[in-house]
């Protein structure tokens, strides 16, 4: 197999978009090979369905004239899947979300990796991903390198990518770096005087979660390690998301996701098997959507179905492919690993 150092050779721009499409394709197979290692099915899924995700953080997009919207993910479909009796499943496929296009972290069409492992919870996801890159990095290095720490070049640091990696909760990421009790937090009366202690825009409309990311995005995430991986885990029970709720602390969730040179690359969860809670969730999101003028469109009943009928403990995780390129490869913007610049 070619290593991504003989095919990124140093001989211009010219060639470097046709050879970071053949380093893709390396990393994909890379993690072919590893989850057929893990005896994990790959499976397909549709892209085209009627009751998408309604997540009020990604608009979706609708097929004109027509009740059908492209998925921002296959989470519902793969869940399906195993609440009718599969186990350890994987999938590869396009997904679509619509950002702004000139976002150097984000495409409206991009490929997603998501996995299930059956029984299990989010920390042995965390143990997967650190696996997984390793894998990919050993299948893109020389032999002569297998040897040696897992060490790759990011955006002019050097990154040390060998297991265990650096652990923080939320809660501890706050305090560190934003000096914010995010137990304290977790009220919105104090999230806002705490934003309006900060200098932050704060009005009655704003929500929980705007007023977390006001302080996240600007104070905790530019400050997250970059010589290391990270994985940032325990987040707080309003942005559970599909996640299970700690049973030991009820204000957090059992979601992380994982960082690499300040790159998020995986967002993964101990999965939410409760239907009733499920159903709960999704007419939360619903509502969301309308109140912020989205489009909007009914719950998958189908889905809640699969889980009241009864889904076995699982953990989830969705890895987005291009930003793994975008890691194997050093680049800074996402339009330099995908084919949809060409």
């Amino acid at each position: 197999m070619q290593t991504i150092k003989q095919i990124l050779p140093k001989i211009g721009d010219n060639y470097r978009l046709q050879n970071i499409l053949i380093a893709r394709s390396i990393v994909v197979k890379a993690i072919r090979e590893f989850f057929a290692k893990e005896n994990f099915l790959e499976v397909e899924t549709p892209t085209l369905v009627a009751s998408p995700d309604p997540s009020p953080f990604n608009e979706v997009f609708k097929i004109e004239g027509k009740n059908l919207y492209l998925i921002p993910s296959p989470e519902f479909s793969l869940k399906k899947l195993l609440a009718a009796g599969l186990k350890n499943i994987y999938q590869i496929t396009k997904a679509y979300r619509d950002w702004q296009e000139d976002d150097p972290l984000h495409l409206s069409e991009f490929t997603i990796l998501e996995w299930y492992r059956t029984g299990a919870e989010y920390t042995d996801l965390m143990v997967d991903c650190e696996n997984l890159v390793n894998f990919i990095f050993k299948k893109t290095q020389k032999t002569s390198r297998l040897a040696e720490k897992s060490k790759i070049n990011f955006q002019g640091k050097e990154i040390d990518l060998t297991p265990p990696w650096k652990r923080i909760s939320c809660k501890e990421a706050f305090k560190k770096y934003a000096r914010v009790s995010l137990d304290e937090f977790l009220e919105l009366k104090n999230a806002r005087e705490i934003c309006r202690a900060k200098g932050y825009q704060v009005n009655k409309k704003n929500s929980w979660e705007e007023l977390y990311h006001q302080v996240f995005l600007n104070e905790v995430e530019p400050k997250l390690p970059k010589e290391q991986p990270l994985i940032l885990y325990d987040y707080p029970a309003p942005l559970a998301a599909l996640s299970q709720i700690k049973k030991t602390n009820p204000k957090y969730a059992e979601r992380f996701e994982f960082y690499i040179g300040g790159l998020e690359l995986g967002n993964g969860y101990s999965e939410l098997t409760d239907f009733q809670e499920q159903e709960k969730r999704l007419k939360i999101d619903i509502a969301a959507r309308k109140e912020k003028g989205m489009k909007v469109f009914d719950y998958d009943h189908q889905f809640v179905e699969a889980l009241k009928k009864g889904m076995p403990k699982t953990a989830g995780i969705a890895v987005g492919v291009d930003r793994l390129v975008m890691l194997f490869t050093d680049s800074a913007d996402i339009h330099e690993v995908t084919p949809l610049v060409i």
